[in-house]
């Protein structure tokens, strides 16, 4: 399966292409891009026409800090249910947890990953192998992370550091300038560090309802997209059938047409079992519920497929370390 990209977060490249004085048509037509899928909520790209686009841009552009440049232009609605999450956080922490839960929604090509250093939070940025970076590929999702945190947080927000996997070009007073702290070239991997006191501010756009409401779209859009993918097929029918009670190797083989032991030989191919797939459903879906105070431990146990709820407690520890009331109190 080819690897895919939301269509609407192009219009980032359209906007800025049109505020350098260039016609970004003709480029999307040559990048192999109809125009009109830009405005489709759900369309996707593949990953290889954005990245012959992007060079398209970069020859066009002539500009190797045009990365940051493009920040300003984008809005956290490009990513649909994403952004609107993102919009209604309850701290920038949260919100970035989002973002690297859900990242494949806007783009299968990127990952992000997340620790806590003695610094700060640092998320750092993959870029699939498949894509032929360009050096400003490297800085403009972590410019547009800068861009999206000071949307919630305000414009006053700093990097503590950040790293960039690109040589250092003339420009880079530009890159300096747009983060507002010290940024490192030639490093291994491109990150941007937050400081904890501002990851974890509460913020005042802070609304739990309406992000939980999109966490759901997410959790299935994101399935939905992977429904290529033989783990996340399962993943999809487990979701379909946990309320209905026992969902077992059975039904899912069933669902697929397949046998028991077909299954069961292709789920050891991906070096995982029925029991584990089952069990990173459930807790997804059991920490998502448990965010909103509205639901009671009772009723998330019937949602999860569990028939009492202290076999909900004991498996959630196992999967957490600690009961769901504690992990609802520290969410508090």
């Amino acid at each position: 399966m080819p690897l895919t990209h939301l269509a609407p977060s192009t219009t980032l490249m359209w906007e800025y292409l049109k505020s350098c004085g260039h016609d970004p048509a003709p480029l999307f037509r040559e990048a192999g891009i109809d125009p009109d899928l830009i405005n489709k909520p759900d369309a996707r790209l593949k990953v290889t026409n954005v990245d012959h686009l992007w060079h398209l841009a970069a020859e066009r552009l002539d500009d190797p800090c045009f990365g940051v440049k493009m920040a300003p232009h984008w809005h956290p609605s490009r990513m649909g249910a994403l952004g609107y999450a993102w919009l209604v956080s309850t701290s920038l922490r949260t919100a970035i947890d989002r973002l690297v839960r859900y990242m494949h929604v806007v783009s299968e090509a990127i990952d992000l990953k997340t620790s806590n250093t003695p610094r700060g939070l640092t998320i750092s940025l993959q870029i699939d192998p498949s894509v032929n970076k360009l050096p400003q590929q490297e800085t403009v999702p972590l410019a547009i992370l800068m861009h999206m945190c000071r949307y919630n947080y305000g414009e006053e927000l700093t990097a503590v550091n950040v790293s960039l996997a690109r040589e250092e070009p003339d420009c880079s007073r530009i890159i300096s300038d747009f983060f507002k702290s010290p940024v490192t070239y030639n490093a291994k991997t491109s990150s941007i560090t937050f400081a904890v006191k501002n990851v974890d501010k509460k913020l005042v756009t802070a609304n739990r309802k309406l992000a939980l409401m999109h966490d759901d779209l997410l959790m299935r859009y994101l399935i939905e997209i992977k429904k290529g993918d033989f783990i996340e097929q399962i993943k999809s029918i487990i979701i379909d059938n946990l309320p209905d009670g026992h969902v077992t190797d059975q039904l899912v083989a069933k669902e697929l047409n397949l046998s028991e032991r077909s299954l069961q030989r292709k789920l050891k191919e991906k070096g995982t079992t029925f029991r584990t797939v089952l069990d990173e459903v459930r807790k997804m879906i059991a920490i998502q519920y448990i965010k909103d105070p509205a639901n009671r431990m009772s009723d998330i146990t019937f949602l999860i497929g569990f028939s009492e709820q202290s076999a909900f407690s004991r498996a959630f520890k196992k999967w957490t370390g600690i009961s769901p009331l504690k992990y609802r109190e520290k969410l508090s």
